[in-house]
Parts: C-alpha cells; structure tokens; sequence
C-alpha cells in the first residue's frame, strides 16, 4: 500500500503486517498541495483549524473534526497553526472499503464531517494500532473497528452530492496506462486511444475523477512512485530516471515545489536521520 507523503513527513507510519490494508499515522500536520491517492485518507486534525481545496473550493475543520479526502481526488491543505497543528491520519485501501461499503458511499461533496461521536470513533480505532498484542490489540479486534468505522462513516454521506458520476472503469485505465509509462512522454493522442474516448472527452472524464488534466495526474504519479524508490534508498540521479525527469536537478526542483523539501532532505527524513549536511540542490 502506498503511504502518503504528508504523513512522511509528520510522523512515522505504522502498519499493522496483521491488518495490511491500513496505514495509520500520529506527527505533525504539514501544508501539502495537489496530492492523490489511491486510498480513502480519513484526518483527524487536533490543536488547530484545517483548510482543504479541492476543484476550486475551500473547506474549513475546526479542531477535532474530520476530514474525509477521497482516492483520486486532487486536493491540498494548509493547517492554521503549523507550530501545534498534529494529525492523526488512517489510509485506507480500496479492498478494505469494498468489505464494508461501496466506494460511492464514502464520498463526500463537503469533505469535512463534524460528528463529534464519530471522530472519537476515529481515535479509538486509529489508537488501536499502537496498543501491544492482545484481546484489544489483536489484529481481530483492529480490523473489525476499522471496518465498523467504515460503515459508520458511510452513514454520514449524503449520497455523494456534488460529485460527478462517471464510471471508475475509465479512470482506472487511464492511471494504469500512466503509471505503467511513468518514464516516457504519453500524448493525449494515445491516451485517447487506449481509453476509447475522444480527447475532449478523455480531459473531461480525467478532471471529473481526479481533478486533474491528464499531464497533471501523470506528473503526480511520477511523484508518488519518486517517492516510493527513495523510500527503498535508491539514488536520486536512478530515481529521476526511472520516473521520467530530465535528470536529478529536474526531480528535485519539481519535488521541492510539490512537498516543500528535496529528495535529499525527504528521504534522509524518512529514515529517521537528521539532515545536517547542505542540500547540494537548495536554494539556501
């Protein structure tokens, strides 16, 4: 499963090996812009109010209550206070969803919920996975909370209201297409082709599902597989190349303006290292 940049960087993400379709994380908030996922991203964001956009509109939290981000869907935040902003943040995989609901239920037309029970839920079940093995830590226990907050969760939605419905078969083949070609420059001509679509179409349906034109998503891929190879400690120079950057200066500059720190800095943080030395692609 893919773990999300903005928890990276905020805190270590913990993964059950028993439970394996959930990423939980405790940190830090952090400012983050245009990310997607694949998983439906629940936060919980405590000590501050949360700003999210998405296609165009701005949504506030206030301290305590829920944000829903859902998979495919572009979407940045900005915490008030980034001093004592701290999130708990619980991803959660699409074949975890199917278990308990239809991915249509867990859609949001306002990604915020302010259901004061449900967000204790939240914290219930996102605690479980850093209690020891046993009777309440039990990999049982963690997965049946998870899925009963699904379900409850569900409940809250209003039928996706606001949401563009189109078919996810579409949307699937045009990631899949882009992720298996992160390294070349895929044109809307051939994208339209596999897909079936007409170009106009194609940008339509791919703004509609992911909030994004197609050469946007395809650079965000590019980003989060960047991602996943330093997470795995390969060098930055091999990680721009398999992922379709001109060179290494490329891939930093692009992954600085998206995260906010370079590949060096990022993947030292990941580690758990502390960064002492100069980053040779800063601007400081």
């Amino acid at each position: 499963m893919a773990i999300m940049p903005e928890a990276e960087q905020a805190g270590v993400p913990r993964e059950s090996d028993d439970v394996p379709d959930v990423v939980v994380v405790d940190g830090r908030a952090q400012s983050y812009s245009g990310n997607v996922h694949e998983e439906l991203k629940v936060v919980l964001v405590l000590d501050s109010a949360f700003t999210v956009r998405r296609r165009g509109t701005t949504f506030r939290a206030a301290p305590g209550q829920l944000v829903a981000l859902h998979p495919d869907d572009a979407h940045s935040g900005t915490p008030d206070d980034l001093g004592s902003a701290h999130w708990l943040i619980m991803c959660l995989s699409p074949s975890l969803i199917a278990e308990a609901t239809t991915p249509e239920a867990v859609r949001f037309g306002d990604p915020v919920i302010p259901d004061a029970g449900l967000a204790e839920r939240f914290r219930a079940v996102h605690g479980s996975f850093y209690r020891p093995s046993g009777p309440s830590g039990s990999a049982l226990a963690r997965e049946t909370g998870v899925l009963e907050f699904v379900s409850m969760l569900a409940g809250q939605s209003p039928g996706a209201e606001g949401e563009p419905r189109v078919g996810r078969r579409i949307p699937e083949i045009v990631r899949e297409y882009l992720r298996e070609n992160l390294a070349r420059n895929v044109t809307l001509d051939e994208l339209s082709a596999v897909a079936g679509l007409s170009k106009y179409r194609l940008a339509h349906v791919c703004k509609a599902w992911f909030g994004l034109p197609p050469h946007k998503l395809h650079l965000r891929l590019r980003l989060d597989r960047s991602r996943e190879l330093l997470r795995h400690d390969m060098g930055i120079a091999e990680v721009a190349f398999e992922t379709g950057f001109h060179d290494q200066p490329h891939l930093t500059r692009v992954f600085a303006q998206a995260y906010g720190l370079t590949p060096a800095v990022y993947q030292a943080t990941f580690r758990g290292a502390v960064w002492r030395g100069r980053d040779p692609y800063s601007s400081g």
